[in-house]
């Protein structure tokens, strides 16, 4: 199995918030992409394959685009970096009240959470996550039983 390599026209194709070629050229995106490949192996096999794996390498480099965004922009009052969301502000002398981070599992979650796209990340690798995994030689070995009803 071959590893997934960089592919300007599905990458905007499957996130058209990066539609624009000018405002987002091909070689800033692969930047994002090959820093999102270390996130996510390139390596095309396993229980996420395929159409699935490019669209999750996809999604993890629009994910890291917005919070770099977020964060250059000053709009960083939402991104993890920044310690969280705003609730309350005060002018005088300074203040800031930032809210509590939702109930996740992890930090990693909470950290996808912060944008659509990494909302969509989790999402898709949660769905291909279901029923869990198993180490072993068979598939029976899963089971409560093997194959033919014996233990």
């Amino acid at each position: 199995m071959a590893a997934l390599t960089f592919d300007a026209a599905l990458f905007r194709k499957q996130i058209p918030a990066y539609a624009d070629p000018e405002k987002y050229p091909d070689s800033e995106i692969e930047s994002w992409w090959e820093q999102a490949a270390c996130y996510i192996s390139t390596e095309n096999y396993g229980w996420l394959n395929g159409d699935s794996r490019a669209l999750a390498i996809n999604l993890m480099a629009a994910h890291l685009m917005a919070l770099s965004a977020a964060g250059s922009s000053g709009a960083a009052a939402n991104v993890a970096g920044a310690g969280g969301i705003v609730t309350g502000a005060t002018i005088d002398k300074v203040s800031v009240t930032l809210a509590a981070p939702p109930a996740a599992s992890d930090e990693f979650d909470y950290w996808l959470t912060l944008t659509p796209t990494g909302q969509r990340l989790l999402a898709l690798l949660r769905g291909k996550a279901v029923g869990g995994f198993y180490v072993g030689l068979y598939p029976e070995l899963s089971a409560f039983r093997k194959v033919g009803g014996v233990f």
